[in-house]
């Protein structure tokens, strides 16, 4: 008989773990990763964190107002409690804007490593991080300038100069693509297939992208989605690059293109 209470104890607890229920349930370690996609950024970009939609409502992303045992779902543009891991050390508050990326990551802006990464006190991972970017950019300046944080050096006019003419170029099209919408917009391309965009006219419909080491081809974010000025779509486009070493150090190659020998 007790044998048959043990089997039915571990297969309700079998349950209610697969149900999400419980603080280890979803207190998997997470990493901090770095994203800039432009007009596509919710927030204008601003100091924040996306999360996979799955991981909203869990004990590593919860409304603070509720619990980690107990966990509610973060709502976007409101601050929402994040987890790096089981620890409670681990946790901080943050602004949220919404799903993104794989389940393990927290998506955040450069504009959150400008704001977190000078504060003490910071989770061991999120600290790591922000030592990690730091690190990266400078030993990216250690022979370079960055000319999206140095615009008027010499050496950054034709750079820059190029960077200006691709967003000019695709200005039209992004401005036609917002009024009409994608699929009047794509229709009007007819079998001009390159023009086409897709994600809400953010990116180019047939992936450009790569290949990857892995053979995954990808689409390209397209230049005139960075809005901001000095800002301009990355080697890749993958992401926008701006003046923020934080986005240096953190988008390491997408940026490269923008550094010139001292």
């Amino acid at each position: 008989m007790a044998f048959a209470h043990m089997r039915i104890a571990a297969f309700t607890a079998a349950l209610l773990l697969a149900a999400g229920f419980g603080t280890l349930a979803h207190a998997q370690n997470m990493e901090p990763t770095i994203y800039s996609d432009g007009a596509s950024c919710p927030g204008d970009c601003d100091s924040h964190v996306v999360l996979h939609p799955e991981r909203n409502g869990t004990s590593v992303a919860f409304d603070p107002a509720s619990s980690r045992s107990n966990p509610r779902r973060c709502t976007k543009g409101e601050m929402c409690r994040i987890c790096f891991s089981a620890a409670d050390s681990s946790c901080l508050t943050v602004r949220y804007r919404g799903g993104g990326p794989p389940r393990n990551k927290f998506d955040f802006t450069p504009a959150f490593y400008d704001v977190f990464c000078p504060q003490p006190g910071l989770p061991e991972p999120l600290k790591r991080k922000c030592a990690g970017l730091k690190a990266n950019s400078d030993s990216m300046l250690r022979t370079r300038v960055y000319c999206l944080a140095t615009p008027d050096h010499p050496g950054c006019a034709e750079i820059i100069s190029a960077a200006k003419d691709k967003k000019t170029a695709d200005q039209p099209d992004w401005d036609r693509c917002r009024q009409i919408g994608e699929p009047a917009f794509n229709r009007e391309q007819g079998a001009n297939r390159k023009r086409q965009r897709s994600e809400g006219c953010s990116y180019e419909k047939a992936g450009t992208g790569g290949p990857n080491s892995n053979g995954v081809t990808w689409r390209r974010l397209l230049p005139a989605v960075c809005t901001k000025d000095n800002t301009y779509v990355g080697r890749d486009g993958l992401d926008c690059c701006d003046s923020s070493l934080m986005t240096l150090g953190g988008l390491g190659k997408e940026c490269t293109p923008f550094l010139v020998p001292k």
